[in-house]
Parts: C-alpha cells; sequence; structure tokens
C-alpha cells in the first residue's frame, strides 16, 4: 500500500497510522458534531432573519405591556424543540434567537431571554434527548429508571427556575 506522505502535517513524523488515525479522529467529530453545529447555524440565522426583516419590532408591540409574556414564550418554545429535537443546546439556542431581537425593542436584557431559554430547554427529558442518556449511563439506570428518576426532577428544576426568573426580571429589569 502506498501512502500519501503529503496528507502528514510533519514529514518527518509521518506515518500511515498516525495519519489513518488523525483523519479518522477528525471524521468521527464531524460525524458526530457536524449535526448540532448546522442546526446551531440555523437557529443563529433565524435570529437574524427576525431581526433584518423587522419582525422584532412588530412583535415587540405585542410584548411591549410587560416583560412576563416573551420570557414565557422563550421557555415554551425552547420546552417544545427539545422534545421535539431532543437536544438540550439546539433548543436553548433557537428559542433565544427567535426572540433576541426583541429584547432592545421592549427594553428587555438578553440575559433573562438567556436563562428562560436555557430553563425551557431542560423541560422534558426522555429518551429522544441526549442528557437523558448521559444521566442514565453516568447514573448506571436502565431507561426506565431514568424516566423515573431525572425526567421528573429535571422538568420541575425548569419549571421552578422559570418561575424565579420570571420575578427577577421584573425586579432586575
Amino acid at each position: 500500500m502506498s501512502w500519501p506522505r503529503s496528507a502528514c502535517s510533519s514529514r518527518s513524523a509521518c506515518s500511515p497510522a498516525r495519519c489513518c488515525s488523525a483523519r479518522e479522529a477528525l471524521g468521527n467529530g464531524f460525524r458526530e458534531s457536524g449535526q448540532i453545529l448546522i442546526l446551531n447555524g440555523v437557529g443563529g440565522s433565524l435570529a437574524t432573519t427576525i431581526k433584518n426583516v423587522g419582525l422584532g419590532d412588530v412583535l415587540g408591540q405585542y410584548f411591549a405591556a410587560n416583560t412576563a409574556a416573551p420570557l414565557l414564550v422563550v421557555w415554551v418554545v425552547a420546552a417544545v424543540l427539545h422534545v421535539a429535537v431532543g437536544s438540550v443546546s439546539i433548543s436553548a439556542i433557537t428559542a433565544a434567537g427567535i426572540l433576541a431581537p426583541l429584547a432592545p425593542v421592549i427594553g428587555l436584557e438578553p440575559v433573562w431571554i438567556a436563562l428562560a431559554a436555557g430553563a425551557g430547554s431542560l423541560f422534558a427529558i426522555h429518551v429522544t434527548s441526549n442528557t437523558f442518556w448521559l444521566l442514565q449511563s453516568l447514573a448506571g439506570l436502565t431507561a426506565r429508571g431514568t424516566l423515573k428518576t431525572f425526567s421528573g426532577g429535571v422538568s420541575i428544576a425548569s419549571v421552578v427556575a422559570i418561575l424565579v426568573i420570571l420575578p427577577l426580571s421584573a425586579v432586575l429589569g
């Protein structure tokens, strides 16, 4: 088997085994993280589209009365996306990205939107969630045991978090 030496970064340390393992590791990394990177990019581009089209101004008129309504919307969107997609990070980033353009229009600090999105993305951890399987493997439980142990507790934490975030955002602005 002929090995192309130009594929390695260092000619003196070039070996087929070293290059193959690096190439395989890079390929595996992109295979595992590619979908997450693409979906995070889509969430960010959606936020930019909402901002550029002016939808933030239109929605801002509906939410201008108080800051609780947009935070609840962010929380619900993140929770629904988490159940549908199964990724905490994707649901939080996408939900925050959708309503982030509203923050300046209604005078809401973006940190409150990020906190509400993070709280909502933890709601209803179940078998389609990558967090579910992470918790199952770390705790050494069965799928049923993980559902009983973690799903309810994390969902309660999500609800408690939004119940704390709402009054804090009203007081601290």
